[in-house]
């Protein structure tokens, strides 16, 4: 599965048209020389068919041109070609089989068009693969039975598997920007999401404030309590920063006892004002042990990188702490 590991949806449309074209363009081209067609020029078609694969393949390989629309009229070409040659080719038997083919080309639809285009694909592929079998097979109702059955279930399948691809991976990315223990977002969530904050509040002429809040004396609740205790207080806490910000702030768990908080504000006066919001929500806590916090700020320069603008928070904490803790200080 390597060839296929760490690529993006558009780089996998590639090479699954490599992967297809080229094996279909060889068996158009043993079909046309080796089946029997009515009228005989349609072997024509079945060759400039096989041509067509050999330049598709050349376009995914070498440009940039395989796009999600690209696929459509490939698709829909395929299901032109599929429906001549299944009308066309001796014996009527081996039209029936050829039928199956739109089996293939609703699979490929349900996997790289949208939802709702594939479903469309699917019904007309079909309505075609039916009419392929009335027109060819000696038990035409029968054989619709099975080929109909086998689409349903076939793209039913694929749509169903797409879809828990796309929650599992989903739920993946938001894992991966999350801290485990309290929902919050982690350091890369942090480092992905700090500067468009910061672009932001360049251009609507405020500034980015950054504040870091460290537990009061956490280490004497773990030692005193336990860790199971440590981790519902860290919890509790993280719920009383959510609470006590706005949608548009980023609360962050930096690492142990440790939290950080992203906000755009006018000036130092309001950054104190949203800080002091945090220190009470965590003092009002009905919890055992009873928490406090302390808190450090500091606004970024427009220069200024995530690291110095932590740093100026980190040192103003130093002296929140040093204040007697359950304090603020901006810096």
């Amino acid at each position: 599965m390597k060839p296929f590991a760490h690529r993006t949806p558009k780089q996998l449309r590639s090479l699954s048209l490599q992967i297809i074209s080229l094996p279909g363009a060889a068996s158009l081209l043993i079909l046309a020389f080796t089946a029997d067609f009515d009228p005989d020029w349609i072997r024509a078609v079945v060759v400039l068919g096989a041509v067509a694969g050999v330049v598709v393949f050349v376009i995914a390989r070498f440009t940039r041109r395989a796009t999600g629309f690209f696929i459509l009229r490939i698709m829909v070409a395929t299901m032109a070609l599929t429906t001549v040659i299944g009308i066309t080719i001796q014996p009527a038997a081996i039209g029936t089989i050829t039928a199956f083919v739109f089996l293939g080309i609703a699979v490929a639809a349900a996997a790289f068009l949208h939802i709702r285009m594939a479903i469309a694909f699917s019904v007309a592929c079909t309505v075609l693969g039916v009419l392929v079998i009335f027109w060819r097979s000696s038990i035409p109702f029968v054989a619709s039975l099975i080929f109909v059955a086998l689409m349903t279930i076939t793209i039913l399948v694929v749509l169903v598997l797409r879809q828990s691809l796309q929650a599992a991976r989903d739920e993946a990315v938001a894992l991966s920007l999350a801290d485990a223990l309290t929902g919050l977002a982690n350091r890369r969530s942090m480092e992905l999401n700090v500067p468009l904050m910061a672009a932001l509040a360049e251009r609507t002429d405020q500034h980015l404030g950054c504040l870091v809040l460290d537990l009061d004396h956490f280490k004497l609740v773990n030692d005193t309590y336990g860790h199971l205790v440590g981790d519902d207080v860290l919890k509790v806490t993280a719920d009383a920063l959510i609470k006590a910000t706005r949608n548009s702030d980023l609360c962050v768990r930096v690492g142990g006892d440790e939290f950080s908080v992203f906000t755009i504000v006018q000036g130092k006066a309001e950054l104190h004002d949203v800080a002091e919001r945090l220190r009470a929500a965590v003092a009002e806590l009905s919890i055992t042990p009873p928490t406090t916090v302390s808190v450090g700020g500091a606004l970024q320069d427009r220069e200024a990188s995530l690291d110095a603008v932590m740093l100026s928070a980190d040192r103003a904490l130093y002296l929140a702490k040093a204040a007697g803790r359950n304090a603020i200080q901006i810096g």
